[in-house]
């Protein structure tokens, strides 16, 4: 009886030494997951002996401020007695300028138009004359339309913020759904620029794109953008399909697109490059020692496409080369599989020059709307996804075309309106 009882132990605690084993097995594949997701978010804290000397380095050439191109006064100094001792002073023996730049204490400018009606005789109706350059129906003009505009999709604030700054420093008192209004009322003005980029984006010759997750009243869209040297088309979309990206190049594209391993580019017809920052990322996050061996190897290959001295066919023989190596782990089996589905499109810049090896242009694309995203939370209504997706695209586009913003906003207004 007794010896029953004691296999019947043995069995439970080998039970139990198989579980635990499962359990730190899997405790061990979180942390991974947990490091790799870290890393997108905060950058490593750098260990060095030495701290690193603070300033300009040694013999660094001083670079002073300009002197400004346009003075507004002059204002010469003098000195009747010493300030120290009450002396007699002789005269001047030399000289200096300073230069103070400061700004004026900023005013609005209100305006009263008297506006007279007429009766026309042969339209039976009277007619009235309308001020030049103002919106019709708003009681803002341009340029603080201009400003509001940037202060919320340039500057990221959210519109209470843009109340009160327009408050206290000009003493303008407008509510928030003043302000809304007046972005819905400039985004139709860029309708014919937001068409126009959408019309250069199917024209590019390369073109960088990536997604992320935007709200609308609660609800998951997607932010979709397509960035080219010259172009940048923001896209706000239920789906996260290849539809989207029909939408913005056409089926019939004939560029090269780069983008990171997004599962509705897989099957596009067009070239493509996949973006090596995010392979080299997710290898460099494995602790095991066959993850450290594959994040080797794998950079040792993404460095020999770089330095061109091995052709397409040697280095995918290289990435075969990884699934001859007898790798188990299963993250390590994950990204040969991710490698081996992209095979065709890893390598496109080495026989490419102007074809970049990752995709940064397009994280970038993206970066001012994910932190608007992370300050209001997106958008609750479609008239705010409409909003956020016609002026950031004209807001970008402009920039990548060295455009002012007020100068060109100005512009487009008048236009409009003559």
């Amino acid at each position: 009886m007794a010896c029953q009882s004691c296999i019947e132990k043995d069995r439970i605690i080998s039970q139990l030494q198989k579980r635990i084993e499962k359990l730190e097995e899997q405790n061990k594949e979180l942390a991974g997951h947990v490091k790799e997701i870290k890393s997108y978010i905060w950058k490593p804290n750098s260990q060095t002996e030495e701290p690193k000397k603070l300033g300009p380095p040694m013999n660094h050439e001083p670079n002073n401020r300009p002197v400004p191109r346009q003075i507004h006064r002059i204002v010469k100094l003098s000195l009747g007695k010493c300030p120290d001792c009450g002396g007699k002073l002789s005269a001047p023996v030399r000289s200096r300028k300073r230069y103070v730049e400061d700004i004026r204490p900023p005013q609005p400018l209100n305006t009263e138009y008297e506006i007279p009606y007429y009766w026309c005789t042969h339209c039976e109706k009277q007619v009235s004359p309308r001020p030049a350059d103002v919106i019709p129906r708003c009681r803002f003009g341009t340029r603080l339309m201009l400003l509001v505009t940037f202060l919320r999709y340039g500057m990221l604030l959210p519109f209470n913020k843009i109340a009160k700054e327009l408050e206290v420093v000009y003493g303008i008192s407008i509510s928030e759904g003043c302000l809304v209004d007046s972005m819905t009322r400039f985004r139709e003005y860029l309708g014919p620029e937001f068409g126009s980029i959408k019309d250069k984006a199917r024209e590019l010759a390369l073109v960088h794109m990536d997604w992320t997750g935007w709200r609308r009243g609660g609800k998951t869209l997607w932010l979709w953008d397509f960035i080219g040297d010259k172009v940048a088309l923001l896209l706000i979309r239920e789906s996260r399909g290849k539809d989207v990206i029909h939408e913005a190049l056409g089926k019939d594209y004939e560029g090269i697109s780069v983008s990171d391993c997004m599962p509705p580019a897989r099957y596009l017809p067009w070239m493509q490059q996949k973006c090596w920052v995010h392979f080299l990322r997710y290898t460099r996050n494995l602790d095991s020692e066959q993850g450290k061996l594959m994040h080797a190897r794998l950079k040792g290959i993404y460095e020999t496409a770089k330095s061109g001295k091995a052709p397409v066919p040697g280095l995918l023989g290289m990435i075969d080369g990884l699934n001859a190596a007898g790798f188990t782990e299963k993250r390590c089996l994950s990204m040969l599989k991710r490698l081996d589905k992209y095979r065709d499109s890893l390598f496109t810049f080495v026989d490419n020059p102007v074809v970049p090896d990752n995709n940064n242009e397009a994280e970038r694309g993206l970066r001012r709307s994910v932190v608007m995203r992370k300050i209001t939370g997106g958008n609750r209504s479609d008239n705010g996804v409409r909003n956020h997706e016609v002026i950031m695209s004209v807001m970008q586009t402009w920039e990548k075309q060295g455009y002012d913003f007020f100068d060109k906003g100005m512009d487009v207004i008048q236009q409009n309106l003559r």
